[in-house]
């Protein structure tokens, strides 16, 4: 633009963006390249939320999210505009196993986190009992009914495959994806498509033979992490970042504008405020302003979770078979710690090392409490004992590193979507508050961007007003 936008006689509009995770930082940029004074706010030492990479037996490793995924909408126009195109690393073809009560079977060709596309793969797999099998070929001609509302992923599934899918396919997915239980977790906020094909009253096996082939599933990272990516974000722009600079209140004047004050009381006034916070923060932040909408927002639940690295001498688990997967996914029916593993080694061609086989192991759900009660030793130990279970690996790790994510993970739960359209409603009365990140519109870095441009949308928006 040639000059900047105004709103009033002060000076251009100005904009606080309190959080500084990929949903914040994709907001500040958008505003301030439409000229946008943009100031914003992040707690932590460190930008973005739960992308935080670190060094590990000399290699650079992700703690939370791991990479991105290319074919997401707009994901590719992004990677290009901040020219990390050419730098780009996708992972090695492979394929995942799932722990069953068979041992390790290949996770088949066409199982999503939503169930199978197709059902000769899971024939041929082992790991439905021909029972199972049964049930699940009559998908097509089940009884479609209506949904009145939002019900579960697991209800869903298992009203339309049988429950062995939803507890075979579908809770070791879905389930350790969300940390959460899946007939908790809300069909219509987790897994829109499935959603549509409910309201259609349609099969969902022949919906998905109708439906043309999308692009792959393709992950990519960087040789330095996702924080590369993260760096990148706010290259080029004139925001103005406030590092280990909590919020500690946000209040309404009478001209309309907003006054943001840190913890160390430094008071800004600004003219819209995007809350890019999980939904217990934004809730304090907000309480001020609408009791109604603060108490909305605290009935939204997270699950704490822990990632360790670790690393085992190469000469010793290099002829274990299982390793020439990618990674393993166990199903709650397990009763186990681990929750997934990723094998970094076979996955991600950087990562290969001369000396180590690199993992990550994943643990937490929802309502679970053992994480917090295991100290960083006794949590490997005994995530190393579950892999030992699962692979027959014999040898004990050389190294390793824990990452604690406490009330990381939103539960998006029956009933999501109302419960957020019911708090943006209510903020409506407050013109300038706006909500974005993981809390309200979904997991993943693709959707935790488009709600952080859909809130810089709408504070431009306000300014056109």
């Amino acid at each position: 633009m040639d000059r900047p936008l105004s709103a009033n006689s002060q000076g251009p509009f100005a904009v606080a963006v309190v959080g500084g995770g990929v949903s914040g930082l994709i907001c500040a940029r958008r505003l301030s390249q439409q000229g946008v004074h943009v100031t914003l706010f992040e707690a932590e030492p460190l930008l973005g939320g739960e992308i935080r990479t670190r060094t590990f037996a000399g290699h650079e490793i992700d703690m939370g999210a791991e990479a991105v995924h290319i074919s997401a909408p707009g994901m590719k126009e992004l990677i290009r505009e901040l020219d990390l195109t050419d730098a780009l690393i996708t992972s090695n073809p492979g394929m995942s196993w799932l722990w069953t009560g068979r041992g390790l079977r290949r996770l088949p060709a066409g199982v999503g986190p939503s169930g199978p596309l197709r059902l000769l793969p899971v024939l041929q797999s082992g790991i439905m009992s021909i029972g199972g099998l049964a049930r699940a070929a009559l998908e097509p001609l089940i009884p479609r009914r209506t949904l009145s509302g939002d019900i579960g992923v697991g209800e869903y599934v298992g009203q339309r495959f049988g429950h062995q899918v939803v507890e075979r396919f579908v809770d070791p997915v879905l389930g350790s994806l969300h940390a959460g239980n899946v007939y908790k977790l809300s069909l219509r906020a987790i897994t829109p498509e499935l959603s549509a094909i409910a309201d259609l009253r349609a099969s969902v096996m022949l919906s998905r033979r109708e439906q043309k082939a999308g692009p792959p599933l393709s992950f990519a990272t960087w040789v330095g992490g996702l924080s590369l990516f993260v760096d990148r974000l706010l290259a080029g722009t004139d925001v103005e970042v406030r590092r280990s600079s909590p919020v500690d209140s946000v209040a309404r004047l009478p001209s309309g504008r907003f006054q943001i004050q840190e913890a160390s009381g430094v008071v800004l006034e600004v003219d819209a405020v995007v809350l890019a916070l999980p939904a217990r923060i934004a809730a304090k932040l907000i309480r001020p302003l609408s009791a109604k909408a603060a108490n909305i927002l605290e009935q939204i639940r997270y699950a704490s979770v822990a990632t360790a690295l670790v690393a085992y001498l190469l000469d010793a688990v290099k002829n274990v078979p299982a390793l020439n997967g990618t990674g393993l996914l166990v199903p709650s029916s397990k009763n186990r710690l681990l929750k997934a593993a990723t094998f970094l080694t076979t996955k991600w061609s950087h990562l290969a090392d001369p000396n180590y086989f690199l993992m990550r192991l994943s643990s937490g759900r929802a309502d679970e409490e053992v994480i917090d009660q295991l100290e960083d030793s006794a949590l490997v130990a005994q995530l190393h004992n579950d892999l030992v279970d699962a692979t027959g690996i014999t040898a004990e790790p050389v190294q390793y590193f824990v990452q604690r994510w406490p009330e990381a993970i939103p539960q998006l739960e029956i009933g999501h979507l109302d419960l957020v359209r019911q708090v943006r409603e209510e903020l409506e009365s407050y013109p300038g508050v706006m909500l974005a990140g993981s809390s309200y519109d979904g997991l993943g870095i693709a959707t935790c961007l488009r709600s952080g441009e859909r809130a810089a949308v709408s504070c431009l928006t306000l300014i056109a007003q």
